[in-house]
């Protein structure tokens, strides 16, 4: 695997299939796959690209991405079980992307038999590139990063806390309790969020949802990176299956532990 190809390959089609159209979309570029969660020309286009190239780097590979996964199910069966398989997020953020907002990513992820063995998040608009490879670490824009852990009082923490998706009743407690810390800035794209974390400008990050085209590539960026990474209830690592689990992601264990309990007290 050439880490170096795949990454000029996803700058490429950022800046071919993404950049020309942020700020430029037409109506008739944005079409709804269900209330909410939306789609644009971009992320189509994008997906296809990607696949398009992938599979002439690598013959042998099983490749999907949201898009297609969508309209196809049993594609991420196949990506799940391959001993060779690339998972694509075309545009992470799609909604800042449709509104203009810079806070938009493009994601894939590198798997064998389910198991992440790389990862790059892509933000086109900052052109921010994070690349994680389980053999060699994680690089931001081309300098190797390694997180420490930073305990400091709650009042002090910055946090991407995702809550609109969680059950009601958890949701009311994270809301409430969401206000000890100095600042929620959640960017409402998983791709930016975990880069943030990555470059130390936000404490943690707390999702339901736990799609894996959003979380496999940033939960293992930032765990190879030195970060601590959870499932929300049950406190297991975060694998392919997981969904409506939660996800924490904090700087070490301890401050995991210590994020939950002050967001959801007595809760799990």
């Amino acid at each position: 695997m050439s880490v170096e190809r795949i990454t000029d390959l996803i700058v490429d089609i950022a800046k071919t299939e993404i950049l020309p159209r942020f700020n430029q979309l037409r109506p008739q570029d944005i079409t709804a796959k269900s209330p909410g969660d939306m789609v644009t020309i971009a992320d189509t286009r994008a997906e296809k690209a990607l696949t398009q190239e992938l599979s002439r780097l690598y013959p042998a590979a099983d490749i999907a991405g949201e898009e297609s996964i969508a309209k196809n199910p049993d594609s991420l069966r196949k990506i799940i079980t391959s001993d060779q398989a690339f998972l694509i997020d075309p545009i992470d953020g799609t909604n800042n992307f449709i509104k203009g907002d810079e806070k938009f990513a493009v994601m894939l992820t590198q798997l064998r038999q389910g198991n992440v063995v790389a990862a790059w998040i892509y933000l086109p608009a900052l052109d921010k590139m994070v690349v994680a490879d389980k053999t060699a670490g994680v690089y931001l824009n081309g300098c190797k990063i390694k997180i420490t852990a930073k305990s400091q009082d709650s009042t002090k923490l910055i946090g991407a806390a995702h809550m609109g998706r969680f059950p009601q009743n958890l949701k009311e407690i994270a809301r409430k309790n969401i206000t000890k810390i100095a600042k929620n800035c959640p960017a409402f794209c998983a791709g930016y969020d975990y880069i943030s974390l990555v470059e130390g400008k936000k404490d943690f990050s707390i999702y339901y949802r736990t799609l894996p085209w959003d979380h496999m590539p940033g939960g293992f960026i930032f765990a190879e990176a030195g970060g601590y990474v959870r499932t929300l209830f049950n406190k297991s690592a975060y694998g392919i299956n997981d969904r409506d689990k939660g996800l924490l992601s904090a700087s070490s264990e301890n401050d995991w532990l210590r994020i939950r309990e002050l967001i959801f007290p007595g809760c799990f």
